[in-house]
């Protein structure tokens, strides 16, 4: 083996391997998203009971409860999205992988995967793509659900 080829088989398996270590960064702040967001849940689902729970709610508890029921509707909701774009990102991140070992293999071995090595990365920046998209529709929510507890 050449120095010229050793330089090649890297660059070929860097450009899915900085893809990895990109999509699992997006992924670690996914899963803070989702996390934050379950736990605003539980809290807004206790705070919700206990004024359920109340016999002598005033108007302004129950101005409070609808509230509470809007944002809750609204979390689930933003809490949706989350989790599809960690889907997304997840399968991004096994197109990655699959990218790297399909150069591999097509360069030490007979199988003439260069085809579909590019056709898998393409699919894992597509995944990329649609996991920000609902990343994008998830912060439209975020806003609305501030909107809501702005008003109560």
């Amino acid at each position: 083996m050449q120095p010229s080829d050793a330089a090649e088989i890297i660059q070929y398996t860097l450009s899915p391997a900085v893809m990895i270590s990109s999509a699992a960064l997006l992924l670690l702040a996914l899963q803070n998203k989702f996390s934050s967001l379950f736990n605003r849940f539980r809290l807004l689902n206790e705070e919700r009971r206990l004024l359920e729970q109340r016999l002598d709610r005033s108007p302004i508890d129950n101005e409070r409860l609808h509230s509470l029921k809007l944002q809750l509707e609204e979390l689930i909701r933003r809490t949706m999205q989350v989790k599809n774009a960690i889907h997304f990102n997840y399968v991004a991140i096994l197109c990655f992988i699959a990218t790297s070992v399909f150069l591999f293999l097509n360069r030490y071995s007979v199988l003439p995967l260069a085809y579909p090595s590019v056709f898998i990365f393409l699919a894992g920046m597509i995944c990329i793509f649609v996991a920000i998209l609902f990343m994008v529709m998830e912060t439209r929510l975020a806003f609305h659900i501030l909107q809501l507890e702005k008003k109560s």
